[in-house]
């Protein structure tokens, strides 16, 4: 009897901690304002490179502004100012 009364005891123990309504919930992760901006200008770096027919007149003038822009903004980031 008094085996019963403990197993029961801890079945409900084991119950409750399974549908508690205090269980946390694992955080979401947010994409920070660097990666976004680190994830757009590659983007646009590989946009701005001179490999169609109209763009080849324009040397290589975008990619290098974009690129620049690219390692100010992983300077930024790995600075932490960003």
């Amino acid at each position: 009897m008094f085996l019963s009364g403990s197993l029961d005891r801890q079945r409900r123990q084991s119950n409750e901690e399974r549908h508690s309504t205090t269980k946390k919930r694992p955080e979401r992760q947010t994409m920070s304002l660097g990666t976004i901006l680190i994830i757009l200008l590659i983007l646009a770096l590989v946009g701005v490179l001179p490999t169609w027919g109209y763009s080849t007149s324009w040397g290589y003038a975008p990619g290098g502004v974009v690129g620049l822009l690219l390692v100010i903004v992983i300077i930024l980031a790995l600075l932490g100012r960003l």
